[in-house]
């Protein structure tokens, strides 16, 4: 990988606005602020996702975050949803996701390990064989 997850400042640029991003959840008022800092923070993955070169494989931050981010708005925003209640606690896990973030962001050991726990394990997507 050539490192063009942000279009001008590379890979550490990218992991200073998704920390900046993930600070904007934290400090996003309940319900639906909180909502579109998320989407905000998913539309962050995309664009770096979108500075890929053809041909080359999609960086795995950004597109793990591009999944996290997508699963946890689609709490609040996908077809069939439930109470209010609902909303409230993908409020809860999302900014439960922006603090755990922070914690690993700076750390390429920690920050795999986030990002498998949180695609996996919290957003439910399946492993590959």
């Amino acid at each position: 990988m050539t490192g063009h997850w942000h279009p001008e400042h590379g890979p550490e640029g990218f992991l200073a606005a998704a920390a900046d991003q993930a600070r904007l959840v934290l400090d996003a008022g309940e319900g639906w602020p909180t909502y579109s800092a998320g989407l905000e923070f998913q539309g962050l993955a995309v664009g770096a996702m979108s500075e890929t070169p053809a041909g080359e494989y999609l960086p795995d931050v950004p597109t793990a975050l591009n999944l996290i981010w997508g699963a946890l708005t689609d709490e609040m925003d996908a077809p069939g949803r439930g109470p209010p209640e609902q909303d409230a606690a993908a409020v809860r896990h999302m900014k439960q996701a922006a603090t755990e973030w922070l914690t690993v962001v700076n750390s390429p050991v920690d920050r795999a390990t986030y990002l498998d726990h949180w695609v996996h394990e919290e957003c439910g997507y399946r492993r590959s064989l």
